[in-house]
């Protein structure tokens, strides 16, 4: 028997060493596995990137500006001149009032929602979103943060607005009480509406009901005595409902 001599060093295949406990089973691509930053942590439901991206993620708010020791550096408070003034008023509504004025008076300096103007000042969308005529400060929604942004207005530049379009206090409730009126009006007239269409659909109902009785009840004939007809000579026997005449023969 010959002795198989052992092939050349370069005739050796390649070898790959693979390093086992790093791979990782894709389950052929098929099934995939959510990682941590994929699930949410109480409810273990599954989040998507698009909401994730969404998701509002609060910012931190600019230092408010610092107060000078010149009095005449710093923006005074427009009811008492205190210089601890609200930059966030100022900065969005452009109004310095101080915090303790703020508090003080809420029926002036108050922050309104975009469907509280709508309903309590009788304003429309266009008018709010102008901002020349309200500026406004603009907040991620409290409700849920995917939302539309919410849009808060002063009080006081609300209520002059107000007033001067439909010409004071007093005709601002003059419009209310019209357009409440006019509410009422529409309402009465649907509810005739629709009870009229009730009473209708009704009569048609009840109609139909004693049509189809009358086609299906069948009459039944109760025949009189039979008499002689002078004329032909003939017994006749009427009914006593309807009037029908049919000859008969008497044994």
């Amino acid at each position: 028997m010959e002795a198989v001599e052992p092939l050349p060093k370069n005739a050796w295949t390649k070898f790959y060493d693979y390093d086992l406990s790093s791979m990782k089973d894709t389950k052929a691509g098929f099934i995939q596995e959510l990682d941590e930053k994929d699930t949410v942590g109480a409810g273990g439901d599954t989040e998507t990137e698009n909401n994730r991206k969404r998701k509002w993620q609060p910012t931190k708010a600019p230092p408010d500006p610092s107060i000078f020791l010149g009095a005449e550096d710093n923006f005074e408070c427009q009811d008492c001149t205190s210089v601890d003034v609200d930059f966030q008023l100022l900065q969005h509504f452009h109004v310095p009032v101080c915090v303790g004025c703020r508090d003080a008076q809420p029926e002036k300096y108050s922050l309104l929602t975009k469907t509280e103007c709508r309903l309590d000042y009788l304003l429309t969308d266009p008018e709010l979103r102008d901002t020349e005529l309200f500026p406004h400060w603009e907040r991620p929604n409290p409700k849920k943060a995917t939302w539309n942004n919410m849009m808060l207005y002063l009080r006081c530049q609300v209520e002059e607005f107000a007033f001067k379009k439909w010409g004071g206090p007093e005709g601002l409730d003059r419009e209310f009480e019209r357009r409440e009126r006019d509410k009422e009006a529409r309402k009465e007239i649907k509810f005739k509406k629709e009870l009229r269409d009730l009473r209708n659909k009704t009569r048609t109902s009840v109609w139909q009901d004693k049509k189809a009785q009358q086609r299906v009840k069948v009459h039944t004939h109760s025949f009189g005595t039979a008499l002689v007809d002078p004329e032909s000579g003939a017994s006749v026997q009427t009914c006593i409902e309807c009037g029908i005449q049919v000859e008969c023969e008497e044994f």
